[in-house]
């Protein structure tokens, strides 16, 4: 490869026609040829007790890990890959990497490649961090004197200078996933491809990386980036590519493709049909019809985004004239019983006629609750008597989300919600 040439080029990387079973030894291309022949039905009973798309089978025990993709990444993009468990996302980052063949098809990458697919590769358990820098250096293209130059940069961005001289094997988890990015990113490839490791980092390493990254790619080199966390996807790269069943199913802009496959992959949990629930107290002057919940990015849904606003509906029926100094409230409670937030309000001025229908909307500038399933109890009255309370008259569901506007994901501890506010980061001693 004319990595010279390569690099010049707009098209970092292109697949045609792509398919792939994975990496196989000569056994198991005899078992493949020698199994060619088996009946449609074995197929078939492989399909129902694996719920394996037909179109990926090839007999009873293969199927097609990627098919009949075809696209090309330009240099200087950032490209996030997100689908399922199971949708060939790792197995594309490693045919591009050149760790595994394809079945069928053309790879063409034009530039250095560095990979972080597999946490610790190369790494020897009884060899020191210092040696093991070396060594993975050496595997992912530098030379010596590259790793020697780095060296320094490397350790400090790992954060393991003071066990730099122990074996890996006492390294934790995140300590070897820190020291295996480090070296990755100081190859100064024109490709990274990272596949879900960030997600094993602390907050502060996260942090890191995506600084890394940005650098990288502010420098017109090319990321594949593989997450679960959405937020990151969003925050960091300029296109998206959703994988189904090893095909390429939506191809654009990240926000909005990550909003269809959240749209997509909603489950939708149960809640009470108002009108005949019983699960009610109250005189019966008003009664509660139905509840709904309007977000920018998924629309009306049982389900919101930490960070994004979200408006939610109550749809009253006015069944006898009241007195019109209404007081509605309503209780969000979280899946262990316990009570996150009352919204009060003591001034609903219900000027209508009987048999009217009425709605009061309750808008969140910024849902600040953690992930979970979340109930809601209803209460509309004179003062503390109860014309309709209903309990548990609604459920929803609270997904994560890019609060801070970071690039990722804040986890929260039982009870805690993300807080909403202003940092002036321009005053001086004289200002206080």
């Amino acid at each position: 490869m004319n990595n010279e040439n390569s690099i010049e080029s707009t098209d970092l990387c292109k697949i045609y026609r792509l398919g792939t079973i994975g990496m196989s030894s000569l056994r198991e291309d005899i078992s493949r040829w020698w199994n060619k022949g088996k009946k449609q039905n074995d197929t078939e009973a492989h399909t129902r007790i694996t719920n394996t798309n037909k179109t990926q089978l090839i007999n009873g025990s293969e199927f097609w890990a990627l098919r009949n993709l075809d696209f090309s990444i330009r240099k200087g993009e950032v490209v996030g890959i997100i689908g399922a468990n199971g949708s060939g996302k790792s197995t594309l980052l490693k045919i591009i990497s050149r760790i595994t063949e394809p079945t069928k098809g053309t790879v063409k990458v034009r530039g250095k490649v560095a990979s972080l697919l597999e946490v610790g590769t190369g790494f020897h358990p009884e060899l020191t961090g210092r040696e093991n820098i070396y060594i993975n250096g050496a595997i992912l293209g530098m030379t010596r004197r590259e790793v020697e130059e780095r060296f320094d940069l490397i350790v400090d961005f790992a954060g393991v200078i003071d066990f730099i001289d122990t074996p890996i094997k006492r390294y934790s988890s995140g300590m070897t996933v820190r020291l295996g990015f480090a070296v990755a990113a100081h190859l100064d490839p024109d490709i990274l491809i990272v596949d879900e490791v960030l997600a094993v980092g602390d907050a502060s390493f996260q942090r890191k990386c995506i600084n890394k990254m940005k650098d990288i790619s502010s420098r017109g080199k090319t990321i594949l980036f593989v997450s679960h966390q959405l937020p990151m996807i969003e925050k960091l790269c300029s296109s998206a590519m959703l994988l189904e069943d090893g095909m390429i199913k939506e191809k654009g802009e990240p926000v909005k493709l990550i909003n269809n496959y959240i749209k997509e992959t909603l489950v939708k949990p149960e809640r009470l049909d108002l009108v005949r629930c019983e699960n009610r107290k109250g005189t019966g002057e008003i009664k509660i019809e139905r509840i709904k919940i309007v977000s920018p990015s998924l629309g009306e849904s049982n389900t919101i985004k930490i960070g994004e606003s979200a408006s939610f509906f109550f749809y009253f029926n006015l069944i006898k004239k009241t007195k019109k100094e209404t007081s509605f409230r309503f209780a969000i409670t979280n899946n262990q019983g316990k009570r996150i937030t009352t919204i009060d309000s003591r001034s609903v001025n219900l000027d209508i006629e009987p048999e009217s229908s009425f709605c009061i909307k309750t808008k969140f500038n910024k849902i600040s609750f953690a992930e979970g399933s979340y109930t809601i109890t209803t209460f509309i009255g004179y003062n503390e008597d109860a014309y309709d309370w209903v309990i548990n008259a609604y459920v929803f569901d609270v997904i994560s989300g890019d609060f801070y506007g970071t690039g990722r994901i804040q986890k929260l501890n039982d009870g805690e919600v993300h807080s909403e506010f202003i940092m002036n980061t321009d005053m001086t001693l004289d200002d206080l």
